[in-house]
């Protein structure tokens, strides 16, 4: 799905781009290839998200980034996997 608004949308496209596992040539994934007007509503979220973000206090952002950084180091395997079946890299190049 496409991620909009903060939420995963179903693409009204019949497009795809086909992720290949490089080390293999294995289709791993299938991403859809945004309509226009998904894309104008994509941008169209960011601006409007942009208006209050950018009120947002240093000390708010910043424990915003800790959350996600814990985020990232929680699904480290999981994060790992993908890169590798994305890029080709064995599990500790990822």
């Amino acid at each position: 799905p496409l991620h909009i608004n903060g939420k995963a949308v179903k693409s009204k496209s019949n497009e795809h781009f086909e992720v290949h596992n490089p080390a293999t040539q294995e289709v791993v994934s299938l991403v859809p290839l945004a309509t226009q007007e998904e894309m104008q509503s994509a941008v169209d979220s960011a601006k409007a998200a942009f208006k209050t973000w950018k009120d947002v206090s240093i000390s708010e952002r910043q424990r915003v980034m800790f959350r996600y950084q814990h985020l990232i180091r929680e699904h480290m395997g999981e994060l790992a996997h993908l890169v590798s079946l994305e890029q080709g890299k064995t599990l500790t190049d990822a």
